[in-house]
C-alpha cells in the first residue's frame, strides 16, 4: 500500500502519459509497468518516440522549460515541473531516461504506507 492523494497521483500520470502519446509517432508504443520493490513502488513509463536531446534532460522538469518550441504549439512548460512537485509532496522521486529518435523512459518511486514497512 501506499499513502497518496488519489486525484494528484492520477494527474502525474495522466501529465506523462500525454507527452509520451503526444511525442511517439504512428505505429509506437507506450507502455506503464508497475512494481514493488522493499522500499516502494516504482512506476516506469516508456514510450518509442522522438526522445529528449542530452543537453535538454538535465531541464525537463523545471517550470516553463520546453524541449523545442516548435515541437507543439500546446502546452506551457508545466506538465513534469507539476508532476515532479506532486511526486515530492509524497516524499517520492521522479527521473526521466531518453535516447533521441528511440524513445523516453519515465521512473516514478514512492515510499510505502508506514504500516507496509
Amino acid at each position: 500500500m501506499i499513502t497518496t492523494d488519489e486525484g494528484k497521483l492520477k494527474q502525474v500520470l495522466l501529465n506523462i502519459l500525454d507527452n509520451a502519446i503526444k511525442y511517439t509517432g504512428r505505429g509506437g508504443n507506450v507502455s506503464v509497468h508497475a512494481s514493488v520493490a522493499a522500499d516502494g513502488l516504482e512506476i516506469k513509463i516508456s514510450d518509442t518516440g522522438i526522445g529528449i536531446p542530452p543537453h535538454d534532460l538535465p531541464y525537463v522538469f523545471d517550470r516553463f522549460y520546453r524541449v523545442d518550441k516548435s515541437r507543439s504549439s500546446r502546452g506551457f512548460g508545466l506538465g513534469l515541473a507539476i508532476a515532479k512537485s506532486i511526486v515530492e509532496a509524497h516524499r517520492g522521486s521522479i527521473s526521466a531516461a531518453s535516447t533521441p529518435t528511440q524513445g523516453t523512459y519515465i521512473t516514478i518511486r514512492l515510499p510505502l504506507s508506514p504500516e507496509n514497512n
